[in-house]
């Protein structure tokens, strides 16, 4: 069985555009993580999961921070999979700006171990101090994931100033899900970006779902990758 700790399973990096959230639009480096802790229905990575891990590349801090420098984006953008399995703060190259998107199961600055099929991940706490500076996206998983929300981990990410929080719906029953988590867990609606499930551009035309998001008071959030490519990996 793999343990990673110091070593980085990375399942693949490249260079395109933020799709979601409150930084939409912005170029980035992608750095995608291998392995996630759930295992959402309508994932649209689950290569990361599903797929074997020994075809990811095996990387150490200083690799991955060369791959920082070096790249022509000021925006990294940390994502999976789960990324927050791994210790991001031994990865910050100073000045870049880093996002983190994660499922917010785990609170980063917690010991965390994890045991996998085939994979035992096991890290330390993040130190605050630099992950405070990371835009951290928490998107709790609905019903319509088939997930469990994590109300210890939720309930520290909402006391945090350093994140935003995105939910993946598919309907209005979906909203009056969020309307729900929102209320339960006192979440800014400020804070709050809906985002439509689906990977085609289709899937992303719902004016209609759209005026119902606007009229919660909640941020929508595009899928601009969806919109331009489908569901086109590397994009």
């Amino acid at each position: 069985m793999d343990k990673f700790g110091e070593i980085y399973p990375i399942n693949e990096y490249f260079q395109s555009i933020q799709g979601e959230g409150n930084c939409a639009g912005v170029n980035s480096l992608f750095i995608r993580f291998h392995f996630c802790n759930l295992t959402c229905t309508w994932c649209d990575t689950k290569y990361t999961w599903l797929g074997d891990h020994k075809k990811s590349e095996l990387l150490k801090a200083e690799d991955i921070q060369k791959l920082i420098t070096e790249s022509p984006s000021n925006h990294i953008i940390f994502t999976g999979g789960e990324p927050s399995l791994y210790r991001l703060d031994k990865l910050v190259v100073p000045g870049k700006h880093y996002h983190v998107e994660t499922n917010g199961t785990l609170i980063p600055t917690k010991p965390a171990t994890l045991n996998f099929k085939d994979a035992v991940i096991s890290r330390e706490g993040m130190d605050e101090e630099i992950i405070r500076h990371f835009n951290w996206v928490v998107s709790p998983k609905l019903s319509n994931a088939r997930q469990k929300i994590d109300e210890q981990s939720l309930t520290w990410w909402v006391a945090k100033p350093f994140c935003i929080f995105k939910f993946v719906v598919r309907n209005t029953s979906d909203l009056d899900e969020v309307d729900e988590v929102v209320k339960r867990f006192s979440i800014n609606n400020r804070k709050v970006y809906i985002g439509l499930e689906g990977q085609t551009l289709e899937s992303q035309l719902q004016p209609a779902l759209v005026d119902e998001i606007i009229s919660r008071g909640y941020n929508f959030s595009p899928r601009l990758h969806v919109m331009l490519w489908g569901a086109k990996r590397g994009k």
